[in-house]
C-alpha cells in the first residue's frame, strides 16, 4: 500500500491509495462518516482496472482532516482486534 496526498487544506484532505481498492476504501469511508465534524467523506476509483483509489474527506470548520481520519483508522483497528476476539472465542481457537 503506498498513501500520497494530493490535496491537504484546513478543511480537505483527499488521498490516493495504491494497491487497495473498493473493500478497504468502502470499510474507510463509512468509519470517517461516523466521525463528529465530517461534512462528506467519499472515494473514487478512477480506472477500474488499476487498484487505486483517491479518498476524498471535507470537515466542519472547527475539524481537523488529518485528526478526523486517524480517529476513524484508530476506530477500524479497534473493531478489528475486537471481531478477531470475538471469533477466536466462537471457535475455540488461542
Amino acid at each position: 500500500m503506498k498513501v500520497t496526498i494530493l490535496t491537504k487544506t484546513s478543511d480537505e484532505l483527499r488521498l490516493e491509495i495504491e494497491g487497495e481498492g473498493h473493500t478497504f476504501c468502502n470499510l474507510l469511508q463509512n468509519a470517517l462518516l461516523e466521525e463528529r465534524g465530517v461534512k462528506m467523506a467519499g472515494y473514487d476509483m478512477p480506472h477500474p482496472l488499476t487498484l487505486r483509489s483517491v479518498v476524498y474527506l471535507k470537515v466542519k470548520k472547527d475539524a481537523d482532516p488529518s485528526k478526523v481520519l486517524e480517529r476513524a483508522l484508530k476506530k477500524i483497528t479497534e473493531r478489528s482486534t475486537e471481531f478477531l476476539t470475538k471469533f477466536r472465542q466462537a471457535t475455540g481457537s488461542p
